[in-house]
């Protein structure tokens, strides 16, 4: 999931810095590497390595990188893949071993089930050494070798990867005379892509709308499937290569984007907020009671926890004020009146300084160690109450068992309920199938049904069995169809197994468990 960056912008002696704050925005998507790469008329120069962006690119590297007079230059946040010494860090120079005029430098944001036997059949001509990128890199120049810097070039790596996995790229492309901006995503735009500029230029295409709005400039477009757009001298080309039915990454949405990025044209903020309408929607107020408080589980949660609260005062407002309530006496003696005028929405859940985003950590014992590290709580606001908790999901269930929930009880929380806007999780990412069986048993639904089987179960059983397993007084989870009346169409692959990928790479375990699935008819 990591974050890319490219912007296209000759003649601008202030690229460099804005291709440092453009990336650098996009920060959250990653915590492993950053890098920039700039490119002139002649060449093209990287500076990448371990750490964030604002220790990685300092102000010494800025002014020699503005030195060099590029006219376009791309970034990468590096998301984790259990990397220590920043040899695989992006952006990446393909290396090629036949003689080529064309130098290839790029950025990528996905992952691929299977690129083994693609991988072999260039292996002769470039020197590999297991990175995806570097794959989707080396196909993209010899296509471009084959066709010249052009949408041929990119249908013919579209088909080759189409149904192996999700991708969307920048790249530099230098041909000794210039250097190209080039950006390319897979048919199904399963990954966030975006394109905007200001004016004839700078030209900015980028994984999240947040990095537009960062340079002071509006996105003009969400990509759709297989589109490519290509920067040079002769201006801006676009043109999308494949139809095929789009299937933007809802999770997205739910969890991973910046809040102010846009998602299907609606900023994630406001779609996190109305999961949370839907939530009261779904389970009412009957629960609510005089001592109840409202709390995001920090960050993620602020959007659904503000969607909750504001629902709930809605509702609660509305059995206050109905006409026929002023038959009975002080509307303000009314317990209904009291517990409207009393709800809070509070934030005692504090987020440690160290605490990074565990859902990107890879081990799990380093994952359990920093969940631990993660939250302190407010006493003076827990203490003694009710406790309704917005969270965007529960995916292992880690997070909340060992971090917000001991933090709670620990400050004093008579009870806690946790509102949760995405759906069970039954199934994993298709990104963690390389994990083999352990990544669909340690799914917390999964883990709440170990002896038997979480599917066919009604939403009630899966509540009160994650509540059990994650040691809170209640859960409630969103259902999907609130979900897509929110959203809209997309992949909403851990739900209900609508993945990006053709089934004929899936592995045997997923297509065990999707017939199981299946079998309760569901």
């Amino acid at each position: 999931m990591d974050g890319i960056c490219g912007i296209y912008s000759p003649g601008d002696k202030d690229l460099v810095n804005k291709i440092f704050l453009a990336t650098g925005s996009l920060q959250h998507r990653g915590k492993e590497t950053a890098g920039i790469a700039a490119g002139t008329d002649r060449e093209i120069f990287i500076h990448k390595r371990v750490g964030r962006i604002g220790d990685v690119f300092d102000p010494e590297t800025k002014r020699l990188f503005n030195s060099k007079g590029a006219t376009a230059a791309i970034g990468n946040i590096g998301y984790f893949k259990g990397w220590t010494n920043g040899k695989e860090a992006e952006p990446i120079r393909i290396d090629t071993k036949v003689n080529s005029s064309l130098s290839v430098i790029l950025t990528m944001d996905g992952h691929f089930v299977k690129l083994d036997d693609l991988a072999r059949d260039i292996e002769g001509d470039y020197n590999l050494h297991s990175n995806q990128t570097e794959i989707v890199g080396a196909l993209l120049h010899k296509a471009m070798n084959r066709y010249g810097v052009s949408f041929d070039a990119g249908r013919e790596v579209v088909d080759k990867l189409h149904g192996r996995g999700t991708f969307a790229l920048v790249a530099l492309v230098n041909d000794g005379k210039q250097t190209y901006l080039v950006s390319l995503n897979d048919d199904k735009a399963f990954e966030p892509m975006c394109r905007g500029r200001l004016d004839t230029y700078p030209v900015i295409i980028s994984s999240e709308s947040c990095s537009h709005r960062r340079l002071e400039n509006f996105v003009e477009k969400e990509f759709e499937g297989a589109e490519m757009v290509i920067c040079s001298e002769n201006g801006i080309e676009e043109k999308r290569l494949r139809e095929e039915k789009s299937m933007p990454d809802i999770f997205q949405a739910v969890y991973f984007g910046h809040p102010g990025s846009l998602f299907k044209g609606q900023q994630i903020y406001d779609t996190r907020r109305k999961l949370g309408y839907a939530l009261v929607d779904i389970y009412g107020v009957e629960d609510v009671k005089g001592d109840t408080i409202v709390i995001p589980n920090p960050d993620s949660g602020a959007g659904v926890s503000i969607g909750i609260f504001e629902a709930i005062k809605q509702k609660l407002k509305e059995k206050v004020f109905d006409i026929s309530s002023y038959n009975h006496g002080d509307i303000k003696d009314r317990d209904e009146y009291k517990i409207w005028d009393q709800l809070e929405y509070q934030l005692p859940l504090v987020k440690q300084p160290q605490a990074v985003r565990t859902f990107q950590e890879g081990e799990q014992k380093k994952r359990s160690n920093e969940v631990g590290l993660k939250f302190g709580g407010v006493d003076s606001i827990i203490k003694d109450k009710n406790i309704f908790v917005g969270d965007d999901s529960i995916v292992r269930g880690s997070v909340s068992e060992g971090g917000s929930v001991w933090a709670l009880y620990n400050s004093g929380a008579k009870t806690v309920s946790f509102w949760i806007s995405y759906a069970p999780m039954v199934f994993p990412s298709f990104k963690e199938w390389g994990k083999g069986k352990k990544c669909v048993d340690d799914l917390a639904v999964q883990r709440a049904f170990k002896d038997s089987s979480p599917y066919g179960r009604s939403l009630d059983e899966i509540n009160e069995a994650v509540a059990k397993l994650i040691g809170v007084d209640d859960v409630r989870y969103n259902n999907l169809e609130a979900i897509k009346r929110v959203t809209g169409d997309g992949s909403f692959q851990a739900l209900d197994a609508s993945y990006p990928i053709d089934e004929k790479f899936w592995p045997g375990f997923i297509k065990t468990e999707v017939e199981k699935f299946q079998e309760k008819g569901l």
